[in-house]
């Protein structure tokens, strides 16, 4: 059980740096009031997760300690001490893949192109077993993060793609 809080935590600081960086300009987006509100649980089902990575999951929550200026990850359990997270937001003034990926690599977390989903995507790989497939659609900003217990980055970014792909057409 200690294993899975330290996991956890490790894994809400590395994301919630990131999405520091991908909320540079969210307050004024949400300000406008032109935004949709997006349920974010409601985007996948547990079922759709738990084929795609092969591992039980439970029920998503919204994170309720996510800055409201950002928007809240719906966040899972993945069992046995594993984590996936769904996180959507309008894209800010100025926010671009180009600008992202500029701020991954200058915080050393190695990323790489996902060709032909969305408008553009990466993954970020920021350690600790997790990889995340960030993709840019029309207006929002999307970011798909796996920590899977055992399962290789190859696994875990087929999963992110085929979960990205369910995503996309419900936005």
């Amino acid at each position: 059980m200690f294993e899975f809080i330290r996991m956890m935590r490790k894994f809400t600081m590395i994301l919630s740096t990131f999405l520091l960086f991908a909320g540079v300009a969210s307050a004024q987006q949400q300000g406008s009031g032109g935004a949709k509100k997006i349920d974010t649980c409601a985007l996948l089902t547990k079922a759709e997760i738990q084929e795609a990575i092969g591992k039980n999951v439970q029920d998503g929550k919204l994170n309720p300690n996510a800055n409201p200026a950002v928007g809240a990850p719906c966040e899972f359990v993945v069992e046995p001490y594993g984590a996936f997270s769904l996180f959507v937001k309008p894209v800010g003034p100025g926010e671009t893949a180009d600008r992202m990926i500029a701020e991954l690599t200058k915080a050393k977390i190695a990323v790489s192109e996902a060709p032909g989903i969305g408008d553009r995507s990466f993954y970020a790989s920021p350690g600790y077993g997790m990889t995340q497939l960030n993709t840019f659609k029309g207006p929002v900003y999307i970011i798909i993060t796996l920590m899977v217990p055992g399962a290789t980055e190859i696994a875990q970014k087929a999963a992110a793609e085929k979960l990205m792909r369910k995503v996309l057409p419900r936005l």
